[in-house]
């Protein structure tokens, strides 16, 4: 049995480190940085391993534990793609910058709880309708309750909409802007 979970771990550890190289690469080609000279071989294990908007490969996190800022994706897109790109947008309009936020997917309830108590960051922003009911419980549309600020176990948590909706429905981008700015507003930031 013992040697089981050893397996288990490491393969979950293995895993872990995959999908956080991927995403590292794919953060910096979105970043404009692309001379990065990868192996057929490596590019193939990252495709079927490192991508974290796949179904099954569990709860996906990056950035720094003590960022104030704590983003939960419904998506599980993170820097990647046009939605992607939007989000590093938003965030430099805000003064921020990828490296300096911590991000996760919702894709587990009680991982993201636990992760929010053992970060304790100052605020929290749920990306999309799917991240902003798993955080709050709630089973109401994103509309009704986006653009305000509500509380998870005594941190402030603003949901609006994902990158994603935006990219579809460009006119949202200023609501997304207004519920932005209350957040700069509660960190101090000036864009």
């Amino acid at each position: 049995m013992e040697e089981n979970n050893t397996i288990q771990s490491v393969s979950l550890e293995f895993l872990r480190t995959i999908q956080d190289f991927s995403q590292y690469i794919s953060h910096q080609k979105a970043l404009g940085n692309t001379d990065f000279n990868l192996s057929r071989d490596s590019r193939e294990t990252m495709k079927r391993w490192g991508n974290p908007g796949k179904k099954g490969r569990g709860f996906v996190f990056q950035g720094p534990a003590n960022a104030p800022a704590f983003f939960v994706d419904s998506e599980g897109s993170f820097f990647k793609g046009e939605s992607g790109g939007l989000l590093v947008k938003i965030l430099n309009a805000m003064g921020l910058n990828p490296e300096s936020v911590f991000i996760c997917n919702a894709t587990s309830s009680a991982s993201i709880h636990a992760r929010i108590k053992k970060n304790n960051p100052k605020i929290i922003i749920t990306l999309g309708q799917r991240a902003g009911q798993l955080l709050l419980n709630l089973t109401s549309p994103l509309e009704q309750f986006r653009g305000k600020f509500h509380s998870h176990d005594g941190v402030r948590v603003m949901p609006t909409l994902h990158p994603m909706a935006l990219l579809q429905q460009p006119g949202l981008k200023r609501k997304v802007w207004e519920d932005m700015q209350q957040v700069m507003q509660l960190l101090g930031l000036s864009p």
